[in-house]
């Protein structure tokens, strides 16, 4: 979940500079605002812990009275960091509930309950179907790169599963001219997973690809920590900075990580590499011819 936070930063931090590249060390801004999507992911995700299974009114429960929570989070994050016209705000809006599934297809443990519990919009929203859709899409995306941890096979099952085919260029996405604005950022961001082989990677095409919907970097961000991890010194400056917003939400992803079995969260200092010193030592000595 890590992934989750660390792309709606890079979105943050590098969105708007004509610098693709974002380096081994990346500079985290310590004045992020963690409300919005991440406040509404992190909620999300204790009420999972906190809802026994099997969740057989899960939907009720949490997709009922507190869906609209979720969706003033949204909007105010949204309207906060002023990055869409007004014209665009429900769709900017809609992307950031879909990337609200990222907890749900990582904490379940079956493709059923995955999809049992993945949020849905109330039925008066005008683009019901395709909207469901896309939010099952990257659940299932999520729970099968949890599982598999093989990206061309989570791909495979994908596109079988839901008829979503990655483009073989990164700037270039193939969809069927009838197919929805959801359709197209799922697979934007499945294509983005595809051309890519680390979380570096992945977030640097996300730049490239001229995507600029904190939604976007958030779910290529998790899926992309899901197979691939995250390394240690960028999961330390992002702990520490969770921290010390909210040690709560600390202690919320450290229980979703003792259920997934797998750990991202990092409140130590990496220690740096033993020969370090005496590789600084021959820098400085080549510098000086």
């Amino acid at each position: 979940m890590l992934g989750f936070v660390i792309g709606d930063m890079i979105c943050k931090s590098y969105g708007h500079q004509k610098s693709l590249r974002i380096g081994n060390r990346p500079e985290f801004s310590r004045e992020h605002p963690f409300r919005g999507r991440v406040s509404a992911a992190i909620m999300t995700i204790e009420t999972l812990l906190d809802t026994p299974y099997p969740q057989k009114k899960f939907r009720d429960l949490v997709y009922g009275a507190f869906i609209d929570q979720q969706r003033r989070l949204f909007a105010e994050h949204v309207v906060a960091t002023q990055h869409v016209q007004d014209d665009h705000l429900e769709k900017s809006i809609d992307y950031a509930f879909i990337s609200t599934a990222a907890p749900i297809g990582l904490l379940a443990i079956s493709e059923e309950i995955a999809l049992h519990t993945a949020p849905r919009p109330k039925k008066s929203h005008p683009a019901y179907d395709e909207l469901c859709k896309a939010i099952d899409a990257i659940v299932m995306t999520l729970f099968y790169a949890k599982v598999i941890h093989y990206k061309n096979a989570v791909l495979e099952n994908i596109g079988y599963q839901f008829g979503y085919q990655v483009s073989g260029e990164l700037r270039e996405t193939h969809v069927d001219e009838s197919s929805s604005d959801y359709d197209r950022f799922v697979t934007r961001v499945l294509t983005c997973i595809h051309h890519s082989h680390s979380l570096k990677q992945a977030l640097e095409n996300a730049l490239l690809m001229e995507e600029r919907d904190p939604a976007f970097f958030c779910l290529v961000g998790t899926i992309a920590s899901t197979l691939w991890g995250v390394p240690r010194d960028w999961a330390y400056q992002v702990s520490i900075h969770l921290q010390q917003h909210n040690p709560a939400f600390i202690h919320i992803l450290r229980r979703a990580e003792a259920r997934t079995g797998r750990a991202q969260v990092n409140l130590t200092a990496p220690k740096p590499p033993l020969l370090a010193p005496v590789r600084r030592q021959f820098d400085r000595l080549f510098k000086a011819f």
